[in-house]
């Protein structure tokens, strides 16, 4: 199967990647990998300084001298695209056939920064599938983990689901898994911590789709919830609740990813 994997350039998409890659490599070597990246989430905007201490933490640790986003597309036999030569807009003539190029038979999506639209999702014969760092439908959009930390959830999870339009987290749902909220851990440690199973899933469902099955998946009940980026009053308030975004001890607990 011609696969294609969507990622962000940001540390837990990095170690997503990487898990899936080895993942791929060890149980599913048939298959054939292209990797393309976006280099943010969303439309240009100035984010809380919060935010931007997040991002800077996180670019420190992707050169902590694990491999590039390049090295792991390397190691999984292509080479790493993007789309910042096309002004980073993928649902554009020039976007779309950079996908097609790949001959997907299958997309997966894992913090992937550009909305899909419907020209992409008709190309995989089995479809497109997001991996989201939240539960659905409950939380829709970016940094779930942190609003579940807000609303003091005793619970964190990954939902794996289809893309089936342009909507945002809205797509049939074939898959959650579910752990415990670390509350004494950073939301940074929380989000890494969901994609041990995350990418259990996705590898899950790879096999069912590789053994001529297809994907079970339920659409999405009512009680959805959409999110955007936490303000600054958002973020002061998670702080003076003893939240913090990320811990220099961080450092420490990823080693091992």
């Amino acid at each position: 199967m011609k696969i294609t994997l969507l990622c962000n350039r940001d540390l837990p998409s990095h170690i997503a990647l990487s898990c899936l890659i080895n993942g791929l490599a060890e149980h599913l070597p048939q298959h054939q990998l292209s990797i393309l990246i976006s280099e943010k989430v969303g439309a240009d905007k100035v984010l809380p300084e919060p935010l931007m201490e997040l991002a800077a933490f996180e670019r420190e640790l992707l050169e902590d001298g694990r491999p590039s986003f390049e090295q792991l597309a390397e190691s999984a036999g292509c080479s790493l695209q993007g789309f910042v030569d096309l002004d980073n807009k993928l649902n554009t003539p020039a976007g779309i056939a950079r996908i097609a190029a790949t001959e997907p038979e299958l997309i997966i999506s894992v913090r992937f920064g550009l909305i899909i639209r419907e020209a992409v999702i008709a190309l995989p014969k089995y479809g497109v599938i997001n991996l989201h760092s939240g539960l659905l439908p409950n939380y829709r959009g970016v940094m779930a983990t942190f609003r579940a930390m807000q609303n003091n959830d005793s619970q964190i999870a990954s939902t794996l689901h289809y893309i089936q339009d342009g909507g945002i987290d809205n797509g049939d749902i074939i898959s959650i898994s579910a752990i415990p909220l670390n509350r004494q851990k950073s939301y940074l440690l929380n989000v890494i911590n969901l994609y041990v199973g995350g990418c259990q899933q996705i590898l899950s469902a790879v096999s069912t789709l590789s053994a001529g099955q297809s994907l079970a998946a339920d659409a999405q009940q009512q009680g959805a919830a959409y999110y955007s980026f936490p303000t600054q009053s958002e973020l002061d308030a998670f702080a003076a609740a003893g939240g913090r975004l990320f811990d220099k001890a961080d450092i420490t607990a990823l080693s091992p990813y």
